[in-house]
């Protein structure tokens, strides 16, 4: 799913896509969503990615009113957010069915 999410090429990608491997779900959200909190291991071959901290990168989700954001906090990913304009919690998107919008890494 993040891959699907950092394919695009911007500023930062690189380092963003190695931090994938190193990167563990450390909590999630209380309504049931698939929403996760995100830390990446701190290691010296995988270098924090230059973009601002916050939402990176925005996708809604084809035939749901779902969408998913990605955000960095100190150049690492730190949240994969799963949201629904629905009264149900959204589930996780298949990443084939992501329309992913341009990375903003300057936000």
């Amino acid at each position: 799913m993040i891959m699907a999410l950092l394919a695009q090429d911007f500023p930062g990608a690189g380092p963003l896509r190695a931090q994938v491997t190193f990167a563990t779900v450390t909590g999630g959200c209380g309504c049931g969503c698939a929403t996760v909190d995100l830390r990446v291991r701190e290691e010296p071959h995988v270098p924090a990615a230059p973009v601002q901290d916050g939402m990176l990168i925005s996708a809604t989700v084809r035939g749901r009113n779902d969408g998913v954001l990605l955000f960095t906090k100190d150049g690492r990913l730190s949240c994969l957010e799963v949201y629904s304009v629905e009264d149900e919690p959204a589930s996780l998107p298949r990443p084939e069915d992501l329309f992913v919008d341009r990375p903003d890494p300057g936000h």
